[in-house]
């Protein structure tokens, strides 16, 4: 179910584009990410993790998914990381109304985000998996 879910969330890359000055608000982009605004960097992060989301998912359909901890444990705290700013996503490209409150919520979790992007990163460049 994993790599079902990343593809629905694959398909809601093209709609973070118009998206990134919405949970942008007073937040600046931390200050060695080299992006002037939060909103570029968060736009950066939701296209990684979904680059990310289409190499396991290519993995998988390869069947070349390490069965291992490791390789779990990461892979469950980088798409627990970026839940949120996944969901964000969703919730803009079918047009739904989003809180000022979880706006702030999905701020506060970007930097999570990248922080799980490189963890499962790593994870597969040590299982010779990156590319």
């Amino acid at each position: 179910m994993r790599f079902s879910q990343a593809l629905s969330r694959i398909l809601c890359a093209v709609c973070f584009a118009g998206m990134g000055a919405g949970i942008a608000g007073c937040a600046h982009a931390p200050a060695n990410s080299g992006y002037s605004s939060f909103s570029s960097y968060a736009e950066s992060v939701f296209r990684r993790q979904n680059e990310l989301n289409s190499r396991l998912l290519m993995l998988n359909e390869a069947d070349q998914i390490p069965d291992n901890e490791e390789f779990d444990s990461a892979e469950s705290a980088f798409q627990d990381a970026c839940e949120l700013l996944n969901e964000y996503a969703e919730r803009e490209s079918s047009g739904d109304s989003v809180s000022l409150t979880f706006k702030q919520k999905v701020q506060d979790s970007v930097t999570r985000c990248e922080a799980g992007i490189n963890r499962m990163e790593a994870v597969l460049n040590k299982f010779g998996k990156g590319l």
